[in-house]
């Protein structure tokens, strides 16, 4: 009997845990310490911004149907970096574009058009590019103004 006491005695001084009731409490309050500082010393300056990136929480392979719910908008299914340029007209009053999505659905659009998930509207239209500039706030209340180029691709008419 003696010899399974100190077995155990052995076996709690090997754990790291103390034998006595109130060395145990002592360290149960610094561990508790301990977890409160790490969790209040958190680096917050840093901010995440979504914009013109996939979204990691996203499959890599995206099946049809997935792209977006059947009332949304044809081009408010996919990410702005999900669409192509084909054309743009440019030089009259109204600049018109053309963006393909990855069904490879022509959509034109003019300034003001909203594109993209994350309701982005085209800003400008130009030779050589459509940009389509996204806002959103960041959790401290900042406005952030995003632009995003849309530009020809290989593809297309222009290189």
């Amino acid at each position: 009997m003696s010899r399974l006491l100190s077995l155990l005695a052995l076996v709690l001084v090997a754990c790291g845990e103390p034998i006595e009731g109130d060395d145990n409490e002592q360290v149960v309050q610094k561990k508790k310490k301990k977890n409160d500082s790490a969790a209040v010393e958190l680096d917050s300056s840093y901010f995440y911004n979504p914009a013109g990136k996939r979204d990691p929480f996203q499959d890599f392979v995206q099946r049809r149907g997935d792209e977006g719910a059947a009332d949304t908008p044809p081009l408010q299914r996919w990410d702005i970096d999900k669409f192509t340029l084909r054309g743009v007209i440019w030089s009259t009053t109204s600049p018109r574009a053309l963006l393909v999505d990855p069904e490879g659905t022509g959509h034109p659009v003019a300034l003001g058009t909203q594109v993209g998930r994350n309701f982005g509207k085209v800003t400008d239209i130009s030779d050589k590019s459509v940009v389509v500039t996204e806002e959103y706030q960041t959790p401290d209340g900042q406005l952030v103004v995003n632009p995003v180029e849309v530009r020809f691709t290989q593809e297309g008419n222009k290189r």
